[in-house]
């Protein structure tokens, strides 16, 4: 049951310096984000940043590209870098789609960061893996490398491949990934064990 306190939405520009603030907090300056980049892809597409909000304040998003195979791939085994995925990004609308989660970030200090950590997987799960709509994304697999061990434990928990490690921005990362279906069977299973543990 969603926490009706605790809503997730599409990123705003006003959000940026909130959100930029959360990654400077957490992140090396390396992974951190450029504002006017932030701006230009909110514009283009806001869907790609979902952000969780309480009480009117920022404490946690994340962040998806929407990719065609070849660069997906490339972005995985260290071949491209983030910043070369810019020119490359896809219109969710497109076919064969491939989602890249650039980030995953939660105000960790907060007491109550489980709650928003599990917030933004339900609204990962229900706009780009739970096909609901006719015009749902078509997504194909999904991927993402980790830079921190709490990155890693939700790779790991949601069942993601690992798929080795390489080098970037000077440090060794994970990467990760899973095709849509098999998550799928996975929230269906989840949601049947769920039901069955309520039931009893």
């Amino acid at each position: 049951m969603e926490d009706p306190a605790c809503k997730v939405k599409c990123a705003q520009i006003q959000d940026i310096p909130f959100m930029l603030s959360l990654e400077k907090k957490y992140f090396p300056s390396c992974w951190c984000s450029e504002p006017t980049l932030i701006r230009r892809l909110i514009k283009k597409d806001p869907m790609m940043f979902r952000v969780c909000m309480v009480n009117g304040k920022i404490k946690g998003y994340y962040w998806v590209i929407p990719l065609e195979h070849s660069e997906w791939k490339k972005i995985l085994t260290g071949e491209m870098k983030e910043s070369q995925l810019i020119d490359h990004i896809k219109s969710f609308d497109e076919p064969n789609l491939y989602l890249y989660i650039a980030a995953v970030i939660v105000d960790i200090e907060d007491k109550q960061h489980k709650k928003y950590t599990k917030a933004l997987v339900h609204d990962f799960n229900r706009h780009f893996v739970m096909k609901q709509t006719p015009n749902f994304p078509d997504i194909r697999s999904i991927g993402a490398f980790t830079i921190s061990d709490g990155g890693q434990r939700l790779m790991e928990r949601s069942n993601f491949s690992y798929n080795g490690n390489f080098e970037a921005e000077g440090q060794i990362v994970r990467s990760y990934s899973i095709c849509r279906q098999a998550l799928v069977e996975q929230t269906i299973t989840t949601r049947l064990k769920s039901k069955q543990k309520s039931i009893a």
